[in-house]
C-alpha cells in the first residue's frame, strides 16, 4: 500500500509519522518527499493491510499540521519509472545503457530482439560480445569520440549507433566543454536505428577514438566545438598525424552522422573528382589537398560552390603552401593543425598503450599486452617522421613477435631495429665552426626557448634535470635571465 500525506510544514513532522509506523509495526520500505509545493511525504508499505490503515489514518490526522491522508496506486518515482519502462518497452530501435565497463545495465525489447537473447539475460552481458570492434572503455574514456551515426553489424543486420553519455549528478559533465572528467561519466545510453537505404555501410569511414593525450587534448576540444558549424574546415598535419582520422571523427561527431552519409575524394593523377552518388546532407572529405594540380584546384573550387549548403566540406593537407589563393579562401574561416608525434614525447606511453590495445582488439585477444618499462626509453629516442602511422608500424610488429615467442608482455627483443634514422644537415650547419661553437649554439637556441616556457630557473632545472645552479650559471652564459 502507498500513501501520500499533505502537510503544512514538514519540519518536525516527519519524526512524529514515523513514530505513528513504528508503534503500529509497519514496515515502510521506501519513501520520497515531493509535491508541487514541496509539502507531500509519500511512503510505500507494502504490508499493510486496510484496516490497519484506517486506524494509522487517524492517528495521522493527529498529528500538527498534516492537511490530507489519502491511499494512491504508485509514488512519483515509481510511476516515472514505469512510464520510462512502457515508453522504451514501445520503442521500435534497440535501445540501451552500458556501464563504463561496457557492462549493459539495461535495455528495452528490441535490443534484445537485436542481440538474439531474452531480455531478462541482457543485463551484466558485455557490448562487446555483440560489437567485438567497438572499444566500448576507449569511447568512454576518450570525450572527442564518435557520438552519431556510427555503423555497426550486429548478426548481420546494419544500424546507425547514437551514445550519449551519462553523467553523475556532481561530476559537472558538459559535453563539448573542457570541464569534462573521467570521473564524470557513469556510462553511456545507446541508440540503434536500422541502416536506410542511403550510402552502403562499406563506403562509410570506420569510426575511432581520437586519443586526446598531451598536446592532442587541446587540438581535440578544437575539433569537438566545430563539429556543429557548418563552415569548410581544413585539417593540416604532416604526414600519419591522424587528419584522416580527424575528418571522419568530425563527421561522427555533428548531427549530419545521423542523418547524412559521408563520402571521401583523394587526387588521382592531381585531379580530385566529387563522387557521382554524393547527396546531401552528407560530410564531404577532401583528401591530401596539396597533391592537387594548380589547374584542378581552380576547377574543384567552381563544383564546390555549386553544391548544396547541406553538405559540410572538410579538407586535409600536409601544407597550404601549395594550395592555390582561391582554395585557401574557401578554407579560411576555419583551420585545424595536428601536432606531430616528436612534439608529443612525454605521451608516448599512453599512445603506445593504446596502440597496443588495438591491435589486440583486432587479433581477438581478451586482454591487451602490457609494455615493458624498458621499451618506452627506445620508443621516446626516435623521432617518428611517419608520426602515428610509422608507430602503429612498427609496434604491430612487435606485438606479432610477442605473440608469436608466448610472451605475456611486449620486450625490447621484440622491437624491429631503429638503427636507421633521419639524415639530419648538421654537417653543412656547422660548416666553419668548431665542435665546441657548435655545441653552445644549439645550447643556447635549447635554454632559450625552455626559458621562455618555465616561470623559473628552479623548475627548468627539474624539465632538464640538472641542478639549479648549473642552470643559472647557463642562462647567465648566455645573457638568458630568468
Amino acid at each position: 500500500m502507498r500513501i501520500e500525506i499533505t502537510c503544512a510544514n514538514r519540519v518536525g513532522i516527519l519524526s512524529e509519522i514515523m513514530d505513528i509506523f513504528g508503534e503500529y509495526r509497519i514496515n515502510v520500505t521506501s519513501g520520497e518527499l515531493g509535491g508541487d509545493s514541496g509539502d507531500k511525504v509519500y511512503l510505500s508499505a507494502p504490508g499493510m493491510l486496510a484496516t490497519q490503515y484506517q486506524t494509522i489514518e487517524k492517528s495521522l490526522y493527529k498529528v500538527p499540521g498534516v492537511q490530507r491522508v489519502r491511499r494512491i496506486a504508485l509514488i512519483p518515482s515509481e510511476r516515472r519509472n514505469f512510464e520510462l519502462d512502457t515508453l522504451l518497452r514501445h520503442v521500435a530501435d534497440p535501445v540501451l545503457s552500458v556501464d563504463r565497463e561496457g557492462r549493459v545495465v539495461a535495455a528495452n525489447l528490441a535490443a534484445a530482439r537485436a542481440f538474439g537473447v531474452n531480455l531478462d539475460r541482457v543485463p551484466g552481458l558485455q557490448l562487446q560480445r555483440f560489437l567485438p570492434l567497438m572499444q566500448v572503455a576507449e569511447l568512454l574514456r576518450d570525450f572527442t569520440v564518435p557520438r552519431y551515426g556510427l555503423p555497426v553489424v550486429v548478426r548481420g543486420r546494419s544500424y546507425r549507433m547514437d551514445w550519449a553519455p551519462i553523467a553523475l549528478a556532481d561530476g559537472g559533465h558538459c559535453p563539448g566543454s573542457q570541464l569534462e572528467a573521467v570521473d564524470s561519466l557513469a556510462g553511456a545510453v545507446l541508440t540503434m536505428q536500422p541502416w536506410g537505404s542511403g550510402q552502403p555501410l562499406a563506403e562509410q569511414p570506420r569510426p575511432a577514438a581520437l586519443w586526446d593525450f598531451g598536446e592532442r587534448r587541446q587540438t581535440c576540444l578544437q575539433l569537438q566545438e566545430m563539429a556543429t558549424l557548418g563552415s569548410p574546415l581544413l585539417i593540416a598535419g604532416e604526414c600519419g598525424s591522424g587528419k584522416s582520422t580527424f575528418a571522419a571523427a568530425l563527421h561522427y561527431l555533428s548531427p549530419l552522422g545521423t542523418s547524412g552519409g559521408c563520402y571521401r575524394c583523394t587526387p588521382c593523377e592531381g585531379r580530385l573528382q566529387l563522387p557521382a552518388s554524393l547527396r546531401a546532407p552528407a560530410t564531404l572529405i577532401l583528401e591530401d589537398l596539396h597533391h592537387t594540380s594548380a589547374e584542378a584546384q581552380v576547377a574543384l573550387v567552381r563544383n564546390l560552390w555549386d553544391l548544396p549548403r547541406e553538405i559540410r566540406l572538410v579538407a586535409t593537407c600536409t601544407t597550404t603552401d601549395r594550395l592555390q589563393p582561391v582554395l585557401v579562401q574557401l578554407f579560411s574561416s576555419l583551420a585545424l593543425r595536428l601536432p606531430p608525434l616528436r612534439t608529443m614525447r612525454p605521451s608516448l606511453a599512453r599512445f603506445a598503450a593504446a596502440i597496443v590495445r588495438e591491435e589486440t582488439a583486432a587479433d581477438g585477444g581478451a586482454d591487451p599486452l602490457p609494455i615493458h618499462e624498458d621499451v618506452l626509453p627506445l620508443l621516446r629516442i626516435h623521432d617518428w617522421p611517419d608520426n602515428f602511422n610509422g608507430l602503429k608500424d612498427y609496434l604491430s610488429v612487435a606485438v606479432r613477435r610477442c605473440r608469436a615467442r608466448g610472451g605475456d608482455r611486449v620486450e625490447p627483443e621484440d622491437l624491429p631495429d631503429l638503427a636507421v634514422r633521419a639524415e639530419l644537415p648538421w654537417r653543412d650547419w656547422g660548416r666553419g665552426l668548431s665542435y665546441r661553437e657548435m655545441m653552445e649554439q644549439v645550447e643556447r637556441a635549447l635554454l632559450t626557448d625552455l626559458a621562455a616556457e618555465q616561470p623559473s630557473a628552479r623548475k627548468l632545472a627539474k624539465r632538464l634535470g640538472i641542478s639549479h645552479t648549473a642552470v643559472a650559471n647557463k642562462l647567465r652564459k648566455y645573457g638568458i635571465f630568468k
